[in-house]
Parts: C-alpha cells; sequence; structure tokens
C-alpha cells in the first residue's frame, strides 16, 4: 500500500456513498471483501454532516416502512423487549373493561388490537371484482354442460364384461381395448363405441303374450336406450369369444372395430329381430 494511503472500512448503503463528495473520484475504487465495502484512496474529502443528514433521513424512512409492514401487536411489544410491566398490563385490563362496556372508538393502541379481533370482517373481507377476460370467459361457457366424471356407456359396458366382481380387471381390459381402437383408428374410442352401439343395437324386440285361450301370440315391444346398448355389447362379447388372440383386451379390440366398419356378425341378429317383428306388426298394442 502507497504511504500516505488511508483505508476506510465503510458499511453504508448506496445512497450513503452517492451522497458523500470525493476531491478526485479517479482516486476511488470499491472492492467487496466478506460483505464489506473497503475504500482505497489518497485522498478522500466528504462533507460529513450532509452525509449524516442523508443517513438518518434514510434509517427514519426504512423505521417508518418497517413499522408500517408490521402487524400491530409487534408494534406494541417489540421483540427485543426483555419483559412486561404492571402498566402494561392495566392498560390491557382497562381496554378489555372499555370494549365490554360498548365503547365503539378505539384509541389507544391495545384497544384499536382488541376490537380487531374482537370485529375482524372490515380487514378480512375482500370484493372479488372479475376482470373483463374473466367476464368473457364465463359467457362462452355458459351454454355447455359440466361433463360427468364417468361415462355411462363405458361404465355399462365395464359392468356387462365384469366376472366374480372383479371390476378393476374389467376397467384395464376397457382401457386397453381403448388404446388399441385410438392407435387403428385415430378417433376417440369413447365416441366410436357409441357410434358402434347406436348402429348395432336393435330397435325392438318380441315377446310372447297369452290370450287367455290356448293360442298364444307375439308382440312387438320397443326398446329403450339402455336395452338396445345391452344388446350390441353382448353380441360383441359373444363374436369377440370366436376370435384367435389370447388376450381378452386384444380380441375386444378386434370385434369393436369390426362392429364399428359394419362387420360384425350381430348386425345379422338385429336383422332377424327386426324381421320377427315386422311379421307380428298386427299385434303392436299402441
Amino acid at each position: 500500500m502507497a504511504s500516505g494511503s488511508v483505508q476506510l472500512k465503510l458499511e453504508i448503503d448506496y445512497e450513503y456513498r452517492k451522497g458523500s463528495r470525493i476531491s478526485d473520484p479517479r482516486s476511488f475504487s470499491l472492492v467487496s471483501v466478506a460483505g464489506h465495502v473497503v475504500a482505497y484512496t489518497q485522498s478522500v474529502r466528504f462533507n460529513t454532516s450532509l452525509a449524516g443528514a442523508k443517513a438518518k433521513e434514510a434509517s427514519e424512512n426504512k423505521l417508518e416502512e418497517s413499522n408500517t409492514s408490521r402487524s400491530l401487536f409487534s408494534q406494541i411489544y417489540p421483540i427485543d423487549r426483555e419483559s412486561i410491566s404492571e402498566e402494561d398490563l392495566d392498560k390491557w385490563v382497562d381496554a378489555v373493561k372499555q370494549l365490554r362496556q360498548g365503547k365503539k372508538v378505539h384509541e389507544t393502541s391495545e384497544e384499536v388490537y382488541l376490537g380487531q379481533l374482537v370485529q375482524p370482517e372490515p380487514y378480512v373481507t375482500k370484493v372479488f371484482e372479475p376482470t373483463l377476460e374473466q367476464i368473457e370467459e364465463t359467457y362462452a361457457y355458459a351454454d355447455k354442460r359440466i361433463p360427468l366424471k364417468q361415462d355411462p356407456t363405458v361404465q355399462n359396458l365395464v359392468n356387462l364384461i365384469m366376472r366374480h366382481g372383479k371390476k378393476t380387471v374389467a376397467q384395464k381390459n376397457v382401457s386397453r381395448a381403448f388404446y388399441i381402437v385410438q392407435l387403428k383408428l385415430r378417433k376417440d374410442p369413447i365416441q366410436v363405441l357409441k357410434e358402434t352401439l347406436d348402429k348395432l343395437g336393435p330397435l325392438v324386440k318380441t315377446k310372447t303374450v297369452s290370450t287367455g285361450v290356448a293360442k298364444r301370440k307375439i308382440v312387438p315391444v320397443p326398446l329403450n336406450e339402455r336395452q338396445r346398448n345391452r344388446y350390441a355389447i353382448n353380441w360383441i362379447l359373444e363374436a369377440s369369444k370366436n376370435r384367435k388372440s389370447n388376450d381378452f383386451a386384444v380380441r375386444l379390440a378386434e370385434e369393436l372395430i369390426n362392429a364399428y366398419e359394419g362387420k360384425s356378425t350381430g348386425y345379422e341378429k338385429k336383422a332377424q329381430m327386426h324381421k320377427l317383428a315386422t311379421q307380428q306388426r298386427a299385434y303392436i298394442s299402441l
């Protein structure tokens, strides 16, 4: 270090260093060592009164910001306070008495703090105001229904496949079959299933009704959607048993694709049911 140099250890912030007046800025250099600022200069001249005033003002501003950010209780009793005196207890007791008597205007810090605990609604309640984007999004989804957690058609298929109460196994087979359908057709497998059941399901069935005499009659009966799906699913499952694969999910997927393309043997059974109902249309009861 050159002779006549002065080493100053400055632990002040950037604003304080800006306020200092240095005779020659070129002879001033800063080196950061272990979190401290060490200044090496040969001639440092600054106005201590100006720097001290600015430092005091900065400390007061920081104190005000810390007071506003802290809670009211921490302002009344800071962390560095060692003990609570009898006067402090008397203030709290007096504040409780004033609140019990119905005092509306809170004067002391203790009364304000207890008033916030008794009636926190003005300090907690927040009014939600939606933005224009949220309002537009609400109108966009106003006419759309909330989708179900589980599709009824898929659950009906799972229940018909299930054996011995092992529903998890049935769900796994259906999921694997849907995955194969997705890979083969590149379409939504649930939509493929619904279209297939709608095409394959019969519209009517026939049942034998007693007439009270020796002869009975065969009456056509319309089917609802669940009954139509049941017929179609049972025909798909029966046809899947005749396929070569050892994996049930693969057989189900192949037969589902075959029925979707209109090549399943279930269409013959559907045509036979409709033909018999057409022959017995004279006995339809309206």
